[in-house]
């Protein structure tokens, strides 16, 4: 298959999952939301949940390599975390249909949710290396890198797609300064 058909394809999957969701969506839809035949769907996908599972590992994909790609060694940890947040931030508005399948779908079967905790898994790694990194060095406190990992990776998921899916205007910069005052000092004013 060319290349533009490939993406057309791609394309056509995330608007029609996006809109409809991924129970409502069917091949039928994004064929011709694509402009191609069902058969050349079939042909590189067995069906709609390995389409699916293919453009959300994608994604991930995307986005992990979007921001392995600006951190530099010699960043110090809490640059490297502000890097992260800014980054997940950014990468949502800009591919606000895939933020909104990624986090509204991720809840479906046990099968997709043990797939799309696995995909997610390799991005939250890179944000616990720097949680560690930052423990190491004495800069952050010690806490499960793990479990502060997956509070980052989803206080920033959660609040980007409530914008995106409510009537604000998806402000990044305003999105950044509160995620980065509640990943770095919290609540507390003290």
């Amino acid at each position: 298959m060319r290349k533009s058909k490939t993406s057309l394809i791609f394309q056509a999957a995330i608007d029609i999952f996006s809109e409809k969701g991924f129970d409502k969506a069917t091949m039928d839809d994004i064929a011709a939301r694509a402009n191609v035949a069902k058969g050349t769907i079939y042909y590189h996908f067995k069906s709609k949940e390995e389409l699916f599972l293919f453009l959300v590992e994608e994604g991930i994909e995307l986005l992990r390599e979007g921001v392995e790609s600006k951190l530099l060694p010699e960043m110090p940890p809490r640059e490297k975390l502000e890097l992260i947040v800014r980054e997940q931030i950014h990468f949502f508005g800009q591919y606000r249909d895939f933020c909104v399948i990624l986090l509204r779908e991720s809840w479906g079967g046990e099968d997709r949710q043990r797939e799309f905790r696995k995909m997610i898994r390799s991005y939250m790694l890179l944000i616990e290396e720097v949680i560690k990194e930052g423990m190491d060095t004495g800069v952050f406190q010690r806490v499960n890198a793990e479990y502060a990992a997956a509070g980052i990776f989803g206080m920033i998921s959660i609040a980007a797609l409530h914008i995106l899916l409510g009537h604000a205007p998806y402000d990044e910069e305003v999105l950044f300064t509160d995620m980065k005052r509640m990943a770095f000092t919290g609540l507390l004013t003290e």
